[in-house]
């Protein structure tokens, strides 16, 4: 896998966020106010420092887009599987979270071309021998991230197969199982499933 270069990734981000935008709801109003959805949960995309201010490569893109329309940021958080819903109902004029581009999410709303991929990956305690096999997760729980490809992806392949899968709303929330169940967002598939996403 090619090593990501953070700058010219955030360099194509903002071109196409600006497109996209340039073509949105924000032009409609007139409103010198850009309002983002995010899911601030997932550093180093978004997330927040304890004194909450949100940070993270989406948090710089949404800013730099801002500064780039001379528009002020306005940033409202939204648990991951309401992002859609609440872009269609216009609580806010665009979604700056990390979010795979698949046919349905298209059918609802529209994507700038992809700025960036990221493996899936298992996450589980270190030196741990679990494999994301059905053979692998035996007895295990797996924990995924609600409305996420991940989700679907689990629930169609592991859950069918007899495995405890488990949604939550927000990664924190997975916090209290840690370390006695596993949990992830991201999860590494052989290659032949990684079309299935």
């Amino acid at each position: 896998m090619k090593k990501l270069h953070w700058a010219a990734a955030r360099k194509i981000a903002v071109g196409a966020a600006l497109v996209t935008i340039a073509l949105g709801a924000h032009a409609a109003d007139g409103t010198k106010e850009l309002r983002f959805g995010v899911e601030a949960s997932y550093a180093p995309f978004e997330s927040k420092t304890p004194t909450g201010q949100l940070v993270g490569f989406d948090i710089d893109i949404g800013n730099a887009v801002c500064a780039k329309l001379k528009m002020k940021c306005v940033w409202v958080e939204n648990a991951f599987d309401g992002l859609i819903p609440a872009l269609q109902a216009r609580k806010f004029d665009a979604i700056d979270s990390d979010m795979t581009i698949t046919d349905k999410r298209k059918l609802a709303i529209d994507f700038t071309d992809p700025i960036y991929m990221i493996p899936n990956q298992l996450i589980a305690k270190k030196g741990s021998a679990i494999l994301p096999t059905v053979d692998g997760l035996k007895g295990k729980r797996v924990g995924v991230l609600q409305g996420s490809i991940q989700e679907a992806y689990a629930k169609a392949k592991w859950a069918t197969a007899g495995i405890d899968v488990e949604s939550y709303q927000a990664q924190d929330q997975v916090t209290p199982i840690w370390p006695r169940a596993v949990w992830t967002r991201r999860f590494r598939t052989p290659k032949r499933h990684r079309r299935a996403f």
